[in-house]
């Protein structure tokens, strides 16, 4: 039943500094994802280096078919109207048809108070949809408008 799926994958990542609560970031990017689906993933941790030398924790996770398309539409779910019209009118500028993947960043810090926020920063929880087939870029606003991403 996966073939009837129209998202292939669903990419994650966050980066957690030095400053910050690795538990308050895994969090935060565990919100992105329905309950149930929550207990059966791994998360990636890879330590980098910044600047001034200081560690910064990379996060990662990936899911594909069914738990995929579950999670993007629970991401839909939980962005509000202002947030799906600028997807709307932004789904050109964040979609690539020759990899077939939606690019989409939401703010760390709403993540973690359990509201999902589009923003173009530093401080983001990184989300790449990678859809079924790469389509072009009018069928991938129509899966989006299916799922709920866009009005």
């Amino acid at each position: 039943m996966a073939s009837l799926t129209r998202v292939r994958s669903l990419e994650l990542a966050v980066h957690a500094h030095a400053t910050e609560d690795l538990r308050k970031v895994e969090e935060a990017l565990l919100k992105f994802l329905p309950e149930d689906v929550r207990n059966k993933v791994r998360i990636e941790r890879v330590t980098l280096e910044g600047h001034h030398g200081n560690p910064i924790v990379r996060m990662n996770l990936v899911l594909e078919g069914e738990d995929a398309e579950r999670a993007v539409k629970h991401i839909a779910s939980m962005m509000d109207d202002t947030d799906k019209l600028l997807l709307n009118t932004s789904f050109e500028a964040r979609y690539d048809e020759k990899s077939g993947k939606l690019f989409l960043r939401f703010s760390k810090q709403e993540a973690y108070l359990g509201r999902l926020r589009l923003m173009d920063g530093d401080d983001v929880v990184r989300v790449v949809v990678g859809f079924r087939g790469s389509p072009n870029t009018e069928k991938a606003k129509r899966f989006a408008r299916e799922l709920g991403l866009v009005p």
